[in-house]
């Protein structure tokens, strides 16, 4: 992470790429833009949210595909933050990333010039002031259909950015607009909702079972039948849940099962 240095402009911004060529190309095309001021880079999703934080930003130019942390993941964790507006930097085709077309001010596809940064700077300016209609959950989810879930996880916690591996999730719960990550040894909370951690998750593994808990079925090892066709699920950890009704058809199918 880098600082660069500021001078008086509109708009801040902040430039995330794992590459340092395609950092500083999009860095000098800025540059024929009095009104935007690039205050710093970023190497990486970790490095990504630590900018925002401390710098801000108006706007930020995204790379989805970094090693580890990718944008998806960061974007993730922008869910309650309305005053950061997201341009995606891609090198997908057009095809591929349609669904993003409506969450995000905008998408840059590698290799762009600078007559297309300018579309994207107006459409911006357009944007600036009005409220953004960013649906993360649903972002997330159309990315991750044709992707690979993320084997590494990224949430804003209190004061710290927590990184987890997908597997070693045990369960979620949700409060309001925050969720607690349960693992083996620890736990945090990180302010995001259940559905936008949902997204990130291969829905083969993690299951909802409650409108306010979601769980890795690899630490099931015990189902009982209760009252009014609610279940309890037993967790290797020996944290016991509910299985709500509403939710029981989705959690049998996982397993080739209707009930028990």
């Amino acid at each position: 992470m880098s600082e660069l240095a500021q001078v008086s402009s509109s708009y801040k911004v902040l430039v995330v790429d794992d590459e340092p060529a395609a950092r500083q190309k999009l860095i000098h095309f800025l540059k024929e833009h009095s009104d935007f001021d690039v205050v710093a880079e970023a190497r990486n999703g970790v490095e990504a949210l630590e900018c925002i934080d401390k710098f801000t930003p108006s706007l930020v130019f995204l790379d989805i595909q970094m090693p580890k942390l990718d944008g998806i993941s960061v974007a993730s964790n922008l869910e309650f933050n309305k005053e950061v507006s997201i341009v995606f930097v891609t090198g997908f085709n057009e095809y591929a990333i349609s669904a993003f077309e409506l969450n995000a001010v905008d998408y840059l596809l590698k290799p762009y010039d600078k007559a297309r940064l300018a579309k994207t700077l107006n459409r911006f300016r357009e944007f600036s002031g009005t409220t953004q209609k960013f649906d993360i959950p649903k972002l997330v989810q159309d990315y991750r259909t044709d992707q690979h879930y993320p084997k590494t996880l990224l949430f804003k916690a209190e004061g710290s950015i927590e990184v987890a591996k997908a597997d070693e999730v045990q369960w979620i719960e949700s409060s309001g607009n925050y969720v607690k990550i349960c693992l083996e040894r620890t736990a945090f909370i990180a302010r995001q909702t259940l559905t936008g951690v949902q997204s990130q998750l291969d829905p083969t593994i993690f299951v909802r079972i409650h409108r306010s808990h979601v769980i890795n079925i690899n630490e099931v090892i015990q189902v009982t039948p209760i009252s009014k066709g609610d279940h309890t699920l037993q967790l290797r950890s020996g944290t016991e849940l509910r299985l709500s009704r509403a939710y029981q058809e989705n959690f049998f199918k996982v397993f080739n099962l209707t009930s028990i």
